[in-house]
């Protein structure tokens, strides 16, 4: 299993404000478009790969939305608006959760009522943990496993606590080249990465 984290620092929490933080602080396009990269390839969807999108930006609580093509994952198209109702949808279903709880929306679709340290620790119990970071190992230096989890952030960098945090319990930082990627690009060329050490 492919596991992608991406944390959105300003990602609303609102299922009504979804749309109106694509090409605003909020970037819900970066959203979008990481979704679509993480799950469809030209001719059809990968099976293998689970993503969780984690949204910070709360007035109680982050929420965690998890989306796995193993459970029957479907959106009505790979587009971005298509993709973004999908998550708006989500979100208005599971407005409900509470603190710590766990919520299923339909198959492939899950809400948890906690965000980035409290999803990480649970991770990290399972998979190695990879974080993009360009001054990381070269990610063709690294023989990768086929269940490790990548950690991205959005336009904002991800904060030096949390990243001292995940150090502490075995990050290790890998680098895609010296380039600053969007992290939809970052996860095309992982799967490219995998896709040739594990065809």
């Amino acid at each position: 299993m492919r596991v992608f984290v991406i944390r959105a620092r300003k990602g609303t929490v609102s299922a009504d404000k979804v749309f109106s933080q694509v090409g605003s602080g909020g970037h819900f396009e970066i959203i979008a478009h990481t979704l679509a990269n993480a799950f469809y390839f030209s001719n059809g969807m990968r099976t293998d790969v689970e993503v969780y999108v984690v949204l910070d930006s709360a007035p109680d609580f982050p929420r965690t939305l998890k989306f796995s093509s193993n459970n029957k994952l479907s959106f009505s198209g790979f587009h971005e608006h298509a993709i973004l109702e999908v998550v708006s949808s989500a979100l208005a279903r599971g407005s409900k959760v509470t603190k710590g709880d766990v919520q299923t929306i339909e198959p492939g679709i899950e809400i948890y009522g906690f965000g980035f340290d409290t999803l990480m620790k649970r991770l990290q119990e399972q998979s190695p943990i990879y974080l993009l970071d360009k001054k990381g190992e070269d990610i063709r230096s690294i023989n990768l496993e086929q269940q490790c989890v990548f950690v991205l952030s959005d336009h904002l960098p991800m904060p030096k606590n949390s990243i001292k945090g995940l150090e502490r319990r075995g990050l290790t930082k890998i680098s895609l080249g010296r380039k600053m990627l969007f992290a939809s690009q970052c996860i095309v060329l992982i799967h490219n990465e995998l896709d040739r050490q594990f065809r």
